[in-house]
């Protein structure tokens, strides 16, 4: 259980300038003294900033964190390591939480729930291979337009699984969250070895 003296890192975390408080852990979390946030986009370290200007919020990639080692007690990620695009990136994102963690609390879609939710689209998941990211090009959800588009782009989307989780946290716990049929979210748990 957190207190006042936990010093808590938050990998991505957003502020809605508009007001939509309180999706966020920086929007809950009591002692914001006591938490740094990281994040790719300017925008949304720049909302931080200025909603919270107590968080020591910073500009910067996950794969790359500029804080030595063990300097938080616990490394938070609310479904961002999926957005790394390769394998070899999310290994290196959960080294380096690992790396500045004491203990750690990472969140990502099941890559096997039959409903993808970036994409907003049904039974896609269980193409084969990256079958899922082929489809998306195709049709997908625009966060931004709030609407079905076309021919997207593309992404940088790699949904894991459990046993890839597990490979980039090995002396974690990884927890299948379930509120339906099958896990939606896989959470790992975990804590330095040299700890316990």
């Amino acid at each position: 259980m957190p207190t006042k003296n936990t010093k808590v890192l938050d990998i991505g975390a957003e502020a809605d300038p508009f007001g939509a408080r309180g999706l966020q852990l920086i929007d809950s979390y009591p002692w914001k003294h006591r938490i740094s946030v990281i994040n790719v986009s300017p925008e949304h370290i720049l909302s931080i900033k200025k909603l919270y200007p107590e968080i020591e919020a910073v500009i910067g990639d996950a794969c790359k964190l500029p804080w030595p080692d063990k300097c938080f007690d616990v490394v938070y990620s609310n479904a961002v390591i999926e957005h790394l695009g390769s394998l070899e990136k999310q290994h290196k994102m959960a080294s380096e939480i690992m790396r500045v963690g004491k203990r750690w609390f990472v969140t990502t879609p099941n890559r096997w729930y039959p409903f993808e939710f970036h994409m907003r689209l049904p039974f896609v998941t269980w193409l084969p291979g990256n079958g899922y990211l082929w489809a998306g090009r195709i049709v997908s959800y625009n966060h931004v337009k709030k609407r079905y588009t076309f021919g997207s782009k593309g992404t940088d989307l790699r949904l894991m699984t459990a046993q890839e989780l597990k490979c980039c946290f090995p002396t974690s716990n990884v927890i299948k969250q379930r509120v339906t049929f099958i896990a939606e979210t896989l959470i790992v748990v975990g804590e330095d070895v040299q700890l316990k």
